[in-house]
Parts: C-alpha cells; sequence; structure tokens
C-alpha cells in the first residue's frame, strides 16, 4: 500500500522536511562526491560587487559579511583590495569581525595587490591570471613561458608573506590547449605549491559534462592539490556545471547569494546549498534555514529584486494557486502527506507557510477553502457561480485576488 508508512521509508523522503526523487541516491545513477563535505566560497562581496550598478558601502560589506557567516559558508571573498581605499577598508573591518569562517581576498598576480592584501589583515588571497592563451598573447602580450614564470613568482611572493594562496585561472573552460593547462598547473605545484587551484568557466561557456571533465583532468595531474570550481551563468547551467564538478572530485564551489555576480551572475548560494543538501545528502555547513533572512538582507542592501517564483527565495514560491493544487493538498493533508505539491516545507529554508491564494486558475477546491476561512457557507449552484467569478475577474485583472475581493464577489452571489 502507498500509505506514509511506506514513504517514510524510502531514499529522498524526510518528514516534515523534504519529498524529492529517490532516484538521487541511487549510486548507479548520480555519482557520489568524492568528499562528504563540500564548502562554499562566497563571491557575494567581490563577484557580486561587479553585478552592474551593485556598490556596497563599508557597512554593508560588514553587514553581509556577517550574515554569510552566520549562514555557515565556509569562506568568504571580502572584495578586491586594489580596486579603492573604501574598499580596503571594509575589508579590514571584515577582517576585524574575527568571524567563524575564512577571510580572503582577490588579487591579481602582481606584488602591489599581494602587499594591500597583507596589509588589510588578509590571510588567505585567491590570486588570479588569465588561462586562455589567445586573451594571454593578444591582450597581454605574454607567452606560456611568461604566464608560467609570472604565476609561480607570485605565488611564491604570496607564500613569502606568510599567505596561504588559492590560485584561480580564469577563463580556463575556453583553453584549447589542455598542455597550456597541465604545464601551467604541474609547473605550480612542482615549485610553489598553492593550496588550490579554482578552475573558471568565467563567462558561462561550458557545458556541465565539460566542467566535470576538466575538474577530473587536473585533479589527476595534481592529485596533492585541492581543486575548486568557480562558474557564471550565461546558458542557465551554472548549477549543473557545480554538480557535475563536485561528482568529478571538486572540493570547494564558489557561489553568490541571490545568483549576484557580472553579467548573468554566479551559481546561487541559496541554490545550490539546497541543492546539496536535499537533493543528494551532502553537507555542506549552511544552515539552510537562515537562507531566506540573507536572500533579503542582501536583495534589500543590493536593490536586486528576487523574482516571486525563484528557486529556493522567491516569496510566492510556496503559495498554490491552481485549484488541482489545493485539492490534492487539503486530500493528503489529512493522510499525513504534508508535500503532496512541493519538493519541502518552506519552514526548511527559512520561508513562512505557503499560502492559498485566488485567481484565473482557482477552481472549486480554493473557493471552499476560503469559504471556510470565513465561515461562509455555499450551495453547490453558488459555489460555481463564486468559481466563476473569481476566474474571470483573475483574468480581467490579471493579478490575484485580495480577501476583500472574494468577499465582495461572495456578497453578490450569496
Amino acid at each position: 500500500m502507498y500509505d506514509i508508512d511506506r514513504l517514510n521509508d524510502q531514499k529522498g523522503y524526510l518528514e516534515n522536511k523534504f519529498w524529492v526523487s529517490p532516484y538521487n541516491y541511487d549510486r548507479n545513477i548520480n555519482a557520489a562526491p568524492t568528499s562528504k563535505r563540500i564548502a562554499l566560497h562566497d563571491v557575494t562581496l567581490r563577484d557580486g560587487e561587479q553585478t552592474f550598478g551593485v556598490a556596497y558601502s563599508i557597512a554593508d560589506r560588514v553587514r553581509i559579511a556577517e550574515a554569510l557567516s552566520e549562514l555557515g559558508v565556509a569562506r568568504i571573498e571580502a572584495g578586491m583590495p586594489i580596486v579603492s581605499k573604501e574598499n580596503r577598508e571594509g575589508i579590514k573591518q571584515v577582517v576585524d569581525l574575527d568571524l567563524d569562517c575564512e577571510v580572503t581576498v582577490l588579487v591579481r598576480a602582481n606584488p602591489l595587490d599581494i602587499d594591500l592584501a597583507v596589509d588589510c589583515g588578509i590571510k588567505t588571497v585567491v590570486l588570479e591570471h588569465c588561462m586562455n592563451p589567445y586573451l594571454n598573447e593578444t591582450g597581454y602580450h605574454l607567452e606560456k613561458s611568461h604566464v608560467i614564470e609570472r604565476c609561480v613568482d607570485s605565488v611564491s611572493y604570496a607564500k613569502e608573506k606568510g599567505l596561504n594562496v588559492v590560485f584561480m585561472g580564469w577563463d580556463t573552460t575556453r583553453c584549447d590547449d589542455l598542455d597550456y593547462l597541465k604545464d601551467t598547473y604541474v609547473t605550480l605545484s612542482q615549485e610553489c605549491k598553492p593550496d588550490s587551484i579554482v578552475l573558471v568557466d568565467t563567462f558561462g561557456v561550458a557545458s556541465p559534462r565539460t566542467a566535470g571533465y576538466l575538474v577530473k583532468t587536473v585533479k589527476q595531474w595534481i592529485p596533492e592539490i585541492a581543486v575548486e570550481y568557480h562558474n557564471h551563468n550565461e546558458f542557465g547551467l551554472a548549477n549543473a556545471g557545480v554538480l557535475e564538478a563536485i561528482s568529478a572530485g571538486a572540493d570547494v564551489v564558489h557561489t553568490a547569494i541571490n545568483g549576484l555576480g557580472e553579467r548573468t551572475g554566479n551559481a546561487a548560494t541559496e541554490e545550490v546549498a539546497a541543492m546539496l543538501e536535499i537533493l543528494l545528502g551532502v553537507e555542506t555547513g549552511i544552515d539552510l534555514e537562515r537562507l531566506m533572512d540573507t536572500s533579503v538582507l542582501v536583495e534589500n542592501i543590493t536593490n536586486r529584486s528576487v523574482p516571486m517564483n525563484k528557486p529556493i527565495v522567491g516569496r510566492g514560491l510556496f503559495d498554490m494557486e491552481t485549484g488541482i493544487g489545493i485539492d490534492l493538498i487539503r486530500k493528503m493533508g489529512g493522510k499525513g502527506f504534508d508535500m503532496a505539491t512541493s519538493s519541502m516545507l518552506p519552514s526548511v529554508v527559512g520561508q513562512p507557510p505557503g499560502r492559498v491564494v485566488l485567481g484565473k486558475n482557482s477552481g472549486r477546491a480554493s473557493v471552499e477553502y476560503f469559504l471556510d476561512k470565513h465561515e461562509l457557507a455555499a450551495t453547490p449552484d453558488q459555489l460555481d457561480a463564486i468559481v466563476e467569478q473569481v476566474k474571470f475577474e483573475g483574468r480581467l485583472q490579471r493579478a490575484l485576488l485580495s480577501d476583500v475581493q472574494f468577499l465582495s464577489i461572495c456578497e453578490k452571489v450569496l
């Protein structure tokens, strides 16, 4: 019998939390990540600020950093010291908070950037250099040997300053010469040993399978060094790329709250955390119940509205308008199925309870719900008349109906 007792024994279902596909947990279908815990490196304060029109004050930077630490993010990229004096002051204040996470900054392969990071009190830097040979030769006039020499010298200099170094080779995915990448990364691992290597899909042009292939390939070249993955969302594939990268062995993935970031943005912190924790059972250290609060904070500070139906943190994500959905909720809820029409309970990600709403898609079950709510009774013919009027008004107004509008319709019909 397909009852709640049977469902309680299934993987993919956790009472009062979520109900997802049991096939997610079949390792013949989905490869298990090589690590039981995936760290999130949040770039809201750096790549997020590169979102067009977004600028943080010192107070903004500090408040967001506090929220990210409380959320459980493993590493925060607090900014880029070379950008401005205000940026540096904000980074210093974040460092002074002594947060329960690693605080890092982005620096170029340049001693000046590294010195500025040290002045800010930073212990870990993300040191970047282009890995696209076409851009290096034409844009920067650098042959491969010069690129390698520059990267080795910069990582070595940062190490001499006592810093942990995350080497970030940007535009990795458009490099069509694997030997170019291999020579660079192997030389780095042998001569100066960065703490980790970040593979970067800077322009969001890698398919998910490509992301996994590159992570796996680089890990074979430098098995002693951790590999991270950073991407953008040009084709709506950022999350899928993250999944493939993790399945291939990436230990850290880079994300931003609300999917902020240059152009189409980065993979969204809230989506990646929920995806890994709920769909795959992989620990991230993220307190999922704080996702909504953090999203709203960043939304308000950046003045970037989150769509109502955005995954995980959309304000209307758990509301239900369709009559069929409402009918199922009413029938299944009484049998213990609290997630008949959703993947999880709203509280799992810090959302308030979902609402039944009225509009052009409403049916008899929806109207019966609102009649019960307002302690009103209607004959079958009256019920049909109210349903038709609700649908008509929903189509006419192209919006949901308020309780006042519903009661006005009831007054006319009843």
